[in-house]
């Protein structure tokens, strides 16, 4: 295998070097503008690929040959072309230009100027993507797009994003937007199960889409509304387009490597007391007088001796106060065979020395990258390597990457170009288990247990005959457990494993007919497969059990395309593009899970379960065919007008429905040179206005019938039907969406606005509705339904200071997104989306904004005071209320840059305000003891009294209320009482675990250096740079938890937390060479 890779490694650098050539010599100079030298101008040879940018000091090099054309370009500058002669130097200052003619690349990978476009397209390039090394591409663009929510929990290693572009349109169908890679169509799934989803315990396994290796990118442009109509249904969300970077490099062989190490530390934990330990206080005497506890504690005559005992046998912390006067036997006292250095030795009863902070451990990521590039008037050719290792603050957990690419762009005629590139990964992990289960450590740690436990003595967690010793004891003498799992337990016997194989790639032919038409022919690939594990051994709490899933991905695209680009006149210039494409889409799911127990310990397989094995088979086949075209005309280069039109053949819907048209118009008005055409101080203005319809289909099968194998009954295999009735009339989704905007530039463009506002209405919605199980069925899918996204989005670029040696950057944006359900089928108010492990729910409620929190809410009187109940809680509301949204009301990013010199400083801060979820964690917590709150202002010694009223609550029928002969609240309960009426089971409400999901954070902070003239004798280019992200939160409505942390998964679940992963900050170093 070795020599193998060595020899396709050997003719991988024999085709780089093969296609350099010779005869060219170094062209080197210095680019300024009015004020000095100037960094990131871009330097092309023109005709070609190759090209270079100015470092901080405006400086260049490039190989060019006698004759050749240098095109020299910046944002906001006139563009300037020199033609190389004899002299090695080329020197030149730029003067500022009022046609802003930066290109962007947009829809189907057109290329498109920044001038023409009638729609927002905000492009994100490399430097500032990877500004702080974030290992994840997409959590990388937090704060830097306004309109792209996403949210990313830093604590699941490798864990999955919610990503969406001006809110939800899809009340039960996909929200995310659609990932295009080098003109891919990227498979962005989610593997988390609705339980983990929905924080009922299960693994995050990522999103696909962080299979891409974020130091091979080079541009990241987010596409909304129109500007995404041409992809069709999927991009109903939007498009988010990544560009990699390829083979452009003046040299013969370029060379870059970037490695980075990042630390990570666990930032935000709930806050739990440590006055007071576990299980609960026992009295000295039972009901007949005989003794049975002391000082709060059991009693045991063990061996003739009597000892006081913890109640490890409860996993509450309701027990006696902290006294290190008194000695008394704890959990690891009485394994006499294998510990007999602890057997019977009472300790202090004191807070722990070593608590739950020191089961974390500080995480580690390295990312070393090589790339190898080379480039010539026929083409480029790129190749990168790089490995990603990932070890979690959760001892044991870990998630690798290894990525290949090879690309190259090649003419092989003067007509005709080939395009391709084939990307290699593999991820492998094992991850923590999340949210409420039996295998979740952190739900343990913070929803139930004992406050007292040492976690330095949990790290013991085997006896000598391999079976677990925990502290969570049936008895003194049953070391069984009987609640929780010893977590280190946990972390060696039970973690989940998980990997996946991912190849994807493109080729594609090119070929000039004449100079105003061209063909395209393309093929996009994107495969994959994945196998999860996940396993409980013999010994565990739970029944010890073993399951597999297994994945495999395939979707092909093949596109052709036709584009016609013609000046008429200086005045008048056209671009059409006509196009077809044909998507084919293959997922096969394959589960096998043993039953009854494992027969053998420590073998993990699926035939070594004692009961029937339990399967599932699933095959999904999808097939999409597309016609597309698009008109782009231009008027005096101050007029632009875009019209677009697709239509799809889904197989997903009936026959006589499968048919779905869509067009998209908008216009663009660059006012500027008609109204200001002398001004000094307005530079640049432009008007646009963009409409356009996305249809959106359904899933498979749900218009014909299918049957699901099932697990076999007693040797027989099993099917079943289907639950769902078909419906032969449903249509697809359709999200209707216009905008308007301007662009407005000041002060030599030292002053930069782009502000937009937009309406979303998504129409037909496909939503479940009940039957009558008389039918058979227990639900259909129809269409019915609206839901609007109506916002503003502003982005706002400041020069504050631009001089030779400092310059100072400021980027604000911001964005304010209202989602409202309209209407859902008539009598229909609200559907259930998912439940809260336990008490709230997750629905789509008319009049509300999507994802409306559900439970009982708090009672109160025509004053607004809080109502009390005769036993001193509060009253509760006897309907489920909509308690609030997870959506926020607006989120907003502020980036500061700096450079002096050869430093860079870069600070990215984040808000979001507004939005709400429940928390599991603060209900148990409460409940068990655990929680700080439960020993604040001495409540288990003196009670509390509640603020509030009594009063008597009529409750009427239509789920309002009356509250009469109120009068204050004097009503003195137990801190026990209050502390176990957060669990809204027992009649008490449900909000006061609802918080507000404000934050506010120091997002990213880099500190660079770049090394230049002398300093540099074999480097082109060195960066050394300090780097920190999600360094300070603050602005909490509970301290104990990070918004961010609270929903996991790529799905329409959000808002409800179960047992979260903390949050972490990180820290790290970076270092990046070329040569």
């Amino acid at each position: 295998m070795k020599t193998k890779f060595n020899g396709i490694l050997t003719l991988i650098l024999a085709l780089i070097v093969q296609i350099s050539f010779a005869q060219e010599k170094v062209i080197s100079g210095t680019v300024s503008d009015e004020t000095g030298p100037l960094p990131g101008v871009n330097v092309l040879k023109k005709g070609t690929t190759i090209g270079v940018e100015t470092d901080f000091d405006g400086k260049y090099t490039i190989n060019a040959k006698t004759g050749d054309v240098l095109v020299f370009s910046f944002v906001g500058m006139k563009t300037i072309e020199r033609t190389v002669t004899s002299s090695n130097t080329i020197n030149l200052t730029m003067t500022t230009d009022n046609v802003l003619d930066e290109v962007v690349i947009t829809a189907l990978g057109q290329s498109r100027s920044e001038r023409a476009l009638a729609f927002a397209a905000p492009k994100v390039k490399a430097a500032e993507l990877n500004a702080a090394q974030n290992d994840n591409a997409i959590s990388a663009l937090s704060g830097k797009v306004a309109g792209l929510k996403i949210n990313s929990p830093s604590g699941n290693i490798g864990g999955s994003q919610r990503i969406l572009i001006r809110g939800s349109n899809s009340v039960t169908g996909e929200n995310q937007p659609l990932f295009v890679i080098d003109g891919i169509p990227m498979d962005n799934s989610n593997f988390n199960s609705s339980n983990a989803q929905r924080g009922a315990g299960g693994v995050d396994f990522g999103s696909t889409i962080n299979d891409i290796d974020p130091s091979n990118i080079e541009t990241v442009t987010v596409l909304k509304g129109a500007a995404a109509a041409l992809y069709g249904s999927r991009a109903s969300n939007g498009v988010v387009l990544i560009t990699t970077k390829t083979g452009k490099n003046s040299k013969k062989l370029g060379v870059s490597i970037n490695s980075s190490i990042t630390f990570s530390e666990v930032a935000i934990l709930p806050d739990l007391q440590r006055e007071y330990g576990g299980g609960s206080i026992i009295p000295d005497f039972d009901d007949k007088g005989n003794r049975i506890g002391r000082n709060g504690f059991a009693i045991q005559n063990i061996g003739g001796a009597e000892y006081m005992l913890v109640q490890y046998n409860t996993d509450e912390s309701w027990g006696p106060k902290y006294n290190p006067n008194l000695k008394v036997l704890h959990w690891d006292a009485f394994d006499q065979a294998s510990f007999p250095n602890d057997y019977l030795k009472p300790r202090a009863w004191v807070a722990p020395e070593n608590d739950v902070d020191s089961f974390f451990k500080t995480g580690i990521s390295t990312n070393n990258t090589l790339t190898l590039t080379s480039a010539s008037d026929k083409g480029s050719v790129l190749f990168s390597a790089g490995i990603q290792e990932n070890s979690g603050i959760v001892p044991n957990t870990e998630v690798n990457r290894h990525f290949a690419k090879f690309s190259i762009n090649q003419k092989l005629s003067d007509d005709l170009t080939a395009v391709s590139s084939i990307n290699y990964v593999q991820t492998s992990g094992s991850r923590p288990v999340i949210g409420y289960d039996d295998n979740s450590v952190t739900q343990k740690f913070f929803q139930w247990g004992q406050r007292q436990l040492d976690y330095k003595r949990l790290q013991k967690y085997k006896n000598d005959d391999g079976t677990q010793r925990t502290w969570n004891r049936n008895s003194w003498n049953n070391p069984k457990p009987k609640y929780s799992d010893n977590p280190y337990w946990t972390i060696n016997e039970n973690l989940p494993t998980d990997r996946r194989t991912r190849v994807y790639g493109n080729a594609s032919l090119n070929y000039q007919i004449t100079d105003d038409l061209s063909i395209k022919g393309s093929v996009y690939a994107d495969t994959y497969n994945f196998r999860n594990t996940e396993q409980k051994a013999i010994g565990s709490q739970a029944q010890s059990e073993f399951l597999e899933r297994a994945y495999n991905f395939k979707e092909y695209n093949y596109e052709f395309t036709a584009n016609y680009k013609k000046d008429f006149s200086e005045n008048f210039k056209l671009s059409a593009l006509f196009g077809a494409n044909k998507r084919n889409h293959t997922l096969n799911y394959r589960f096998n899970q043993t039953t009854g127990g494992l027969s053998v310990p420590n073998i993990y397989n699926i035939n070594n379960g004692k009961g029937p094995l339990e399967k599932n088979v699933d095959n999904i086949d999808k097939v999409v065919n597309s016609l597309f075209g698009s008109v782009s005309l231009s008027f005096a280069n101050q007029l632009f007008i875009d019209l677009t039109g697709r239509n799809d053949w889904s197989s997903t819907l009936p026959e006589d429905n499968n048919s779905y048209f869509y067009p998209s118009a908008s216009v663009a008005w660059v006012f500027n040179d008609v109204l200001f055409p002398e001004s000094n101080w307005f530079n640049y203005g432009k008007l646009r206005f963009g409409w356009a319809q996305v249809g959106n289909d359904t899933d498979p099968y749900r218009v014909i019938s299918t049957l699901t194998l099932d697990t076999p009954f007693k040797g027989d295999g099993r099917v079943t039907s289907p639950s769902s009735l078909l419906n032969s009339n449903l249509v697809n989704e359709t999200t209707t969406t216009w905008e308007v905007g301007t662009e407005l530039n000041f002060l030599n463009r030292r002053v930069n606005l782009d502000v937009t506002y937009y309406s979303n209405e998504t129409t037909d919605q496909i939503i479940p509705v009940d039957l009558s199980y008389g039918t058979g069925y227990g639900s259909q899918w129809i269409n019915a339904g609206k839901m609007t996204n109506k916002g503003v989005e502003i982005q706002l670029g400041l020069k504050p200071i631009v001089n030779e040696n400092f310059t100072w950057n400021i980027d604000v944006n911001f964005a304010k997104n209202e989602n409202e359900l309209v209407e859902l089928k008539e009598g229909l108010n609200s559907i259930l989306l998912t439940n809260a492990p336990f008490q709230a729910q997750l629905a789509a409620t008319v009049g509300k904004a999507y994802g409306s929190i559900m439970g009982t809410d708090f009672i109160y009187d025509d004053q607004g005071n809080k109502v009390i109940t005769s036993d001193g809680t509060y009253a509760a509301t006897n309907d489920l209320v909509a308690l609030g949204s997870a959506n926020p009301d607006f989120s907003a990013g502020l980036r500061n840059s700096f450079k002096y010199k050869n430093f860079d400083l870069g600070i990215l801060l984040e808000m979001s305000k507004g939005g709400k979820y429940f928390s599991t964690s603060h209900m148990w917590g409460m409940y068990s003891g655990m929680l700080q709150e439960t020993v604040d202002n001495n409540i288990r010694e003196d009670g509390i009294v509640l603020p509030g009223v009594t009063g008597t609550v009529t409750y009427n029928d239509d789920g309002s209320y009356t509250v009469t002969n109120t009068a204050p609240n004097t009503t003195r309960i137990s801190g026990q009482t209050y502390g176990t009426s957060h669990y809204g089971g027992f009649g008490t409400p449900d909000a006061q675990n609802v918080f507000d999901a404000d934050f506010y954070k120091i997002r990213e902070v880099s500190l660079g250096y770049t090394f230049k003239g002398e300093f540099l004798k074999v480097f082109d280019k060195a960066r050394v740079s300090l780097f920190g992200r999600n360094l300070y939160t603050w602005g909490l409505d509970y301290d104990g938890i990070d918004p961010e942390t609270v929903s996991t998964g790529s799905g329409n679940i959000q808002g409800l937390e179960g047992g979260l992963q903390p949050s972490v900050r990180s820290f790290g170093m970076n270092l990046n060479l070329s040569f």
